[in-house]
């Protein structure tokens, strides 16, 4: 009888089951986007899903989140997309689509939006031109045959290339399809986008506010680095002082994205060197592959 060996302590189930495989697919595994949860995130994942199972209202509760690019907002909004998959009733055979979500363009329109929401419906009208009265009715009938729970904006602050009275139209439209599917919306963006939202009063009366602040060196920062750790299936546990985490920290300049990106690659370093752990060392050592400001400057 073949007894089953526990998981190594240092890592999460899905690492751990890596150990054996050969070196280019744990370095793949690796490089592979994965979902990892840390405490902050859970903390949003929580707030979204409560506006997703909160009963249809006429003033339905909502959430603006601000962040630099790169904390992860996207990655938050597919995690919460997972979570509320579309059903297909048994029955009738109508689809239900519980979150649905749209990057707004770098100048968005009322037919621009319309026209993103139906494809996201895929419900796209045909090739020739029609009317924003006809889009309208289109989204909205399938909208509500979906019953549409949160409609999710990312990139908000890309209102803020439009004139003020553009950016007032579509404020008024998201107020708008809110009101007519009595769902809530999540709206994303930098932290221009507080500034973008703040054009509609009503609009911003509905919308609970976050700021997710880039990382600083403490607990909450640890408590996020042991989490990508658990997720990369090194065959050592890595265990890192608090100097390589603050130093981790600034050469990420505490952003999500950065960190997930820094510890892969130091990861793949330990699998390749055979160290198979990340140490204080090698933090200290690491650079990256390109200088982004040479690069650009």
């Amino acid at each position: 009888m073949t007894v089953e060996q526990p998981s190594p302590p240092h890592l999460a189930p899905g690492a751990a089951a890596l150990l054996d495989r050969p070196e280019d697919i744990r370095i793949r595994a690796i490089r592979t986007e994965r979902w990892v949860g840390f405490a902050r995130a859970r903390r949003v994942l929580e707030l979204m899903q409560g506006l997703c199972d909160h009963p249809p209202s006429t003033r339905p509760p909502g959430l603006a989140i601000f962040a630099h690019s790169g904390m992860g907002k996207t990655m938050l909004v597919e995690k919460f997309r997972r979570d509320n998959p579309p059903i297909v009733h048994p029955v009738h055979g109508l689809e239900t689509i519980p979150v649905l979500g749209i990057t707004l363009t770098s100048r968005p329109s009322e037919r621009r939006i319309y026209a993103q929401l139906l494809r996201a419906l895929d419900g796209g009208l045909e090739q020739r031109a029609v009317s924003l009265a006809e889009l309208e009715t289109r989204a909205l009938k399938l909208l509500k045959q979906a019953d549409v729970r949160v409609l999710v904006f990312d990139e908000v602050h890309n209102l803020l290339a439009g004139s003020p009275r553009e950016q007032r139209v579509i404020l008024q439209l998201f107020r708008f399809l809110s009101n007519e599917l009595k769902a809530s919306l999540v709206c994303l963006g930098i932290a221009d986008a507080r500034e973008a939202i703040a054009g509609d009063t009503q609009l911003v009366r509905r919308l609970d506010q976050l700021a997710l602040p880039r990382w600083r060196a403490d607990e909450e920062f640890q408590a996020l680095v042991t989490a990508v750790l658990r997720s990369v299936p090194l065959r050592r546990p890595s265990t890192l002082s608090a100097q390589s985490l603050r130093h981790l920290a600034r050469i990420t300049d505490g952003i999500t994205a950065q960190v997930f990106s820094t510890l892969n690659e130091l990861a793949i370093e330990a699998v390749r060197t055979g160290a198979e752990r990340i140490t204080d060392e090698a933090v200290e050592a690491w650079r990256p592959a390109v200088d982004k400001e040479a690069a650009f400057s």
